[in-house]
């Protein structure tokens, strides 16, 4: 292995800061909210910018890492994700800075997953006297690496790439489920209206506890063992855990997001979870995420910062007769709770195996 700096095998860049005002259309744009824990970006759905002010040297590559420069959460800052394939012009904002690999013999996806290892957060936690809250690129550049052969970077690439591809694939057979409740949901819901399915009308509250998190937000810690749900839409993750159930998780300010889990896990203050029974899981997930959504609809440019308790207790919920949607949503929720705990269980598989290999301890043959 060989010791390098960063800015000896690549460049970087800071992002564009763009107006709250400008008409948005043309370039798509990544920001930090599209990081949340994805090791490849995702580039359908970016928002857009105004093409005449990009220029070129903004634009992103096959192969470009970009990092997470600023932001209001500390655990965020550092948070790196590569741009592996581009087919469109992709910008990024001012609150990243993009690394671009220029030496052959180093593997853009060796280095990925390095800048995603607790080992190389702790290089440059290392090179700041107080806690971090704002990445340049001099601390970057500076960060010194143990560079083994591209032989060997690749080899090491290979088998952990495969994990990665995996939890990929597990995240949009997810995306692609949610689409499915949804489309189930809102057929029962329209049945319901138009009286052609018998039911009953009651209240979140009759269907699940309802209660908020005790913790503030310093209680995440990087690497930590359980889930940690705030309001941001990335749940983080801390060494206690308060609940260990199949809940729904909503936002209490911010975006007022709606999340589910099952297992152990701990919230923020102003995270209401809500625990029903069983099987009423799916519907009360479904029936939340659309009334927050409506929630959301009617507050907008309104003062309303917060969603209270009572919000969450009267979230209308509609019980059909007909079993069939419950357990529909039911088994598609599950299914989507299943292919979360085999995520969990591979990324904690690669971050285990990684460190190993790069450090020798483990050893891939030919």
């Amino acid at each position: 292995m060989s010791k390098v700096k960063l800015s000896e095998i690549g460049t970087f860049k800071n992002g564009l800061n763009f107006s709250a005002e400008r008409v948005l259309s043309g370039c798509k744009m990544i920001g930090v909210p599209d990081f949340g824990d994805n090791y490849l970006a995702k580039l359908d759905g970016l928002k857009e910018v105004d093409e005449d002010i990009v220029s070129t040297d903004y634009l992103l590559q096959d192969n470009d890492i970009l990092f997470v420069r600023s932001n209001g959460n500390k655990n965020l800052v550092g948070r790196a994700m590569l741009i592996e394939k581009i087919k469109e012009k992709v910008t990024f904002s001012g609150f990243c800075i993009r690394f671009r690999i220029t030496n052959n013999n180093v593997n853009p996806l060796y280095m990925l997953y390095l800048f995603k290892s607790p080992l190389f957060r702790k290089l440059f936690s290392n090179t700041q006297q107080t806690s971090i809250s704002n990445l340049n690129q001099e601390i970057l550049g500076n960060i010194e690496v143990e560079l083994p052969t591209i032989g060997q970077q690749n080899r090491i690439v290979k088998v952990i790439h495969g994990i990665t591809r995996k939890i990929e694939n597990n995240k949009r057979i997810n995306d692609n489920l949610e689409q499915q409740m949804h489309l189930i949901f809102e057929n029962m819901m329209a049945k319901a209206a138009t009286h052609k399915l018998s039911g009953k009308y009651t209240i979140a509250q009759n269907l699940a506890t309802v209660v908020t998190g005790k913790e503030d937000a310093n209680f995440s810690v990087p690497n930590g063992k359980y889930k940690f749900f705030t309001c941001s839409n990335t749940p983080l993750s801390c060494d206690e855990y308060a609940f260990d159930a199949s809940s729904i998780l909503i936002a209490g300010n911010g975006d007022f997001n709606v999340k589910h889990y099952s297992g152990k896990f701990n919230a923020y203050q102003r995270t209401y979870v809500l625990t029903p029974d069983k099987k009423y899981f799916g519907l009360l997930y479904l029936a939340s995420l659309y009334r927050i959504n409506s929630f959301k609809s009617r507050s907008s440019g309104s003062i309303v910062k917060f969603i209270t308790k009572s919000d969450v207790e009267n979230i209308p919920v509609f019980i059909p007769n007909d079993r069939f949607y419950l357990q529909e949503l039911n088994k598609l929720i599950y299914l989507q709770e299943q292919n979360k705990l085999e995520n969990e269980l591979l990324v904690n598989l690669r971050d285990w195996l990684l460190p190993m290999l790069m450090n020798g301890q483990a050893t891939i043959s030919d």
